[in-house]
């Protein structure tokens, strides 16, 4: 029976592992329907969206390119690819299970990891190998190389993907911590570097990039090898796989699922235990609280910086004077809509919620925090409003401190206005 692989419900390692492949791919897309529940509209939204930008690349091709190609430099398309390529990873498909055909069956464990292997390099080719077709246009019409360059490039970005994968993979099956960080940089940071200089130095030699692909092909089949022969990583094989395999769902479930924060003996905001207010007043008490919750929370504090990140570039872009007092008005108003949430937040946390607080000093606490936390971002908003509105610099210097000042106080009474029914 030992020796009999038609006794196994598999045939042998082929077999086994198109099983899991299918179950791989029936996971996705059981993940994929978790985040669209209604499959008409995404459809509804797919198809369009595949058209719209179907008539975007013909445009690329037939059409003049827009005037921000003219200032790309090519050094921008391989960081691109490499950028696209140094995403790329193996898939094994190894269950921990496996560890049983180690006694008796060691060629299925080989050929199930033969096949993974290969398996991660065409999806990476063929994920490559999209991203150059959508750079193609600029490569072509902007740079203007030749097809022969296109295609030697594309072949030799492919090859030491592979690669970057392999070696990569290598690393991460053999050592943790601090170790891998540390291999990194030969195995990964290093030939990353030495793919830009290629790339810049030989663009104009389609022949040198050729030779370099079947060098790089060469070094794939001799870490293939490699990776078969390793002995001695089989939990780190699974485990590495496994993560692989479950990535997607981790990105799902990061969405709606706090990660666990690390207990420590002190936070990094507010060391101390002082009160934030010298008055001792029970509302600026509360508030107090209330901002240091906000700001030690790893997400909350996060979230008010990348709104505040991503929004202050919005007044270096050129419009007119009215539409640029509506996008600060809407800036404010949303900013204090979520101050305001994260208070109801912390109102309704069990511990918080045994205090006996009167509702008039619920009030005010609610907003002094509100306007506590909204007033540095109201600062560094009027500054840049004003001092890119054309005034004059005078009189912006002198302006934005009190109308930070004013829509401070101004933009949270009209918010409360909208949120009586809500318990304070």
């Amino acid at each position: 029976m030992a020796g009999n692989d038609k006794d196994y419900l598999f045939e042998g390692p082929g077999s086994l592992f198109r099983r899991r492949l299918w179950s791989y791919f029936k996971e996705t897309a059981a993940i994929l329907r978790s985040v669209a529940d209604d499959w008409t509209v995404f459809v509804y939204i797919l198809i369009p969206g595949l058209l719209l930008g179907g008539r975007l690349y013909y445009g690329l091709w037939k059409e003049p390119l827009p005037d921000l190609a003219s200032r790309i430099p090519f050094a921008a398309i391989p960081l691109l690819l490499l950028a696209v390529a140094s995403a790329g990873g193996v898939i094994l498909l190894i269950r921990e299970a496996d560890v049983l055909f180690l006694v008796q069956r060691k060629r299925w464990v080989r050929g199930i990891m033969l096949r993974g292997g290969l398996y991660s390099m065409a999806a990476a080719a063929l994920k490559t190998s999209f991203v150059f077709l959508i750079l193609l246009p600029f490569l072509i019409r902007q740079f203007h190389e030749s097809g022969r360059f296109a295609g030697s490039m594309l072949a030799f970005t492919i090859a030491f993907e592979w690669v970057q994968m392999w070696l990569k993979h290598l690393v991460k099956v053999q050592t943790s911590g601090w170790r891998r960080w540390l291999l990194y940089i030969p195995f990964a940071i290093m030939p990353a570097s030495l793919y830009l200089a290629f790339m810049l130095v030989f663009k104009s030699r389609p022949v040198v990039l050729l030779i370099g692909t079947l060098v790089l092909a060469v070094f794939v089949v001799v870490l293939l090898r490699m990776r078969l022969r390793l002995r001695g990583t089989f939990m780190n094989d699974a485990q590495e796989d496994l993560a692989r395999r479950t990535r997607l769902t981790a990105i799902v479930l990061s969405q709606t699922i706090d990660k666990p924060r690390r207990v420590r003996r002190k936070t990094w905001i507010f060391r101390r235990s002082r009160p934030l207010f010298r008055s001792v007043q029970p509302s600026k008490r509360i508030a107090g609280t209330m901002i240091k919750a906000l700001l030690r929370h790893p997400g909350q504090r996060s979230l008010y910086l990348r709104f505040a990140v991503v929004s202050l570039p919005v007044f270096f872009l050129p419009m007119p004077s009215s539409v640029r007092v509506v996008v600060y008005a809407a800036l404010h108003l949303l900013l204090v809509y979520w101050l305001f949430l994260q208070w109801f937040s912390f109102k309704g946390d069990p511990f918080v919620s045994l205090l006996p607080w009167p509702d008039d000093q619920s009030i005010q606490a609610s907003m002094i925090a509100v306007q506590t936390l909204l007033f540095p971002y109201a600062v560094i908003v009027s500054a840049l409003m004003l001092f890119n509105s054309g005034m004059a610099t005078g009189i912006a210097a002198a302006g934005f401190i009190p109308l930070a000042a004013g829509v401070t106080w101004v933009v949270p009474q009209v918010i409360r206005m909208f949120m009586l029914n809500k318990k304070y």
